[in-house]
């Protein structure tokens, strides 16, 4: 992979050097370089054929494999600097003036991974250990709780961290949430992402401290399950949404590509009358919890939430904050959950725990802390 990265980017400077530029093949390099002032006539020609031999130098370098490191960053710089010429004196000579910084990004991604896969492999680690805290605001969510055999739950837990159980029995929870404003905590919420998200998470403790550890994440966002995946080990999917309000029911349906995130459920307005601390209410009848205030601890989410970063066999643990937090009972009707058909869970029935409703959360995920192994 590497090796055939580092040819390509050498093409590609050796193209624009060469053919582009010292033999004349697209005149408009010329023209971009003469918009520059002082750079016109003879001058911009003599430019750009010093512009066309440093690039050609820059391939042979490339291919040479020496000071990797330092042959990327001046890769960087100088095309970085060059675009920002570009952008400044010549914008209409550009074929695409709004994409030319994000496509020499992801080229310059390439000439990184090509001189260092290491390197790039460390940086992304610590990208996706949630690097600035996040605020967001919750509108609604609805925590669906499953008990399976904690030996088909075992081999999904990473390690450094234990199931956390209940008998013979582990839980999974399955969140659906309309979330609002969520941006870097201290950005304005005009800055912040709206969308709704199904995840599934798995109840863990490390050490002592109870936690969910993240199996899967469905949103209807493209911006958040890319930005999602660069920031962290959720497992963001693309997926479609529908919500229906049918006189006091709402209608969940979630349609995802590989079919593991389709869901379809009806879920009550649910009964505010019921204290949140109290232990009053119904389960459902398949739940092995004793009481609505047991059934509690296990509705999800709770104040951390773990990653397992393999580059350097680390837990990350992720501190939440929240407000307003009054899990009320609902009813729910079940009709499909995607999740469950996989082979991880082949011969097991999971077991609805519980069902849970909150409203009017505000909710913040602090930078992520790394335990190591």
């Amino acid at each position: 992979m590497a090796a055939a990265l580092r040819f390509f980017v050498a093409g590609v400077w050796l193209i624009h050097g060469l053919y582009n530029k010292l033999l004349g093949g697209a005149p408009r390099h010329l023209a971009i370089v003469q918009s520059v002032p002082g750079l016109a006539g003879v001058v911009g020609v003599r430019v750009l054929v010093a512009v066309g031999v440093f690039e050609v130098a820059i391939a042979l370098w490339i291919v040479s494999r020496r000071a990797p490191r330092l042959c990327a960053a001046t890769q960087t710089i100088v095309l970085l600097a060059m675009n920002v010429v570009e952008l400044t004196y010549a914008r209409a000579l550009l074929l695409w003036p709004a994409g030319l910084i994000p496509v020499n990004l992801l080229f310059l991604a390439a000439a990184w991974y090509a001189a260092s896969p290491t390197l790039v492999r460390n940086v992304r680690a610590r990208l996706r250990g949630h690097p600035f805290a996040i605020a967001a605001h919750f509108d609604a969510a609805i925590a669906l709780t499953y008990a399976l055999p904690a030996e088909i739950l075992r081999p999904l837990v990473p390690p450094g961290l234990e199931l956390e159980t209940m008998g013979n029995e582990g839980f999974i929870a399955v969140a659906l949430v309309h979330t609002r404003d969520l941006r870097p905590a201290g950005f304005p919420r005009a800055l912040g992402q709206d969308f709704f998200l199904a995840g599934y998470r798995v109840f863990t403790r490390l050490g002592h401290v109870r936690g969910l550890r993240i199996l899967r994440s469905d949103t209807n966002r493209t911006r958040m399950a890319v930005g999602g995946n660069l920031l962290t080990h959720y497992n963001y999917h693309r997926c479609r949404v529908r919500l229906e309000h049918v006189g006091h029911r709402l209608h969940v349906l979630v349609a995802t590509p590989d079919g593991a995130g389709d869901l379809d459920v009806w879920v009550g307005s649910g009964d505010p009358r019921i204290s949140a601390s109290g232990p009053d209410g119904v389960l459902p009848p398949t739940s092995p919890f004793r009481s609505v205030r047991e059934a509690r601890r296990f509705a999800g989410p709770l104040p951390f939430t773990f990653d397992y970063e393999a580059e350097t066999r680390s837990i990350v643990a992720i501190e939440a904050a929240r407000s307003n937090w009054k899990p009320v009972p609902v009813e729910v009707e079940v009709r499909r959950i995607g999740f469950f058909d996989q082979p991880a869970f082949a011969g097991c029935v999971p077991r609805l725990a519980a069902a849970f409703r909150v409203t009017d959360i505000e909710y913040r995920w602090n930078t992520g802390v790394r335990h190591a192994l």
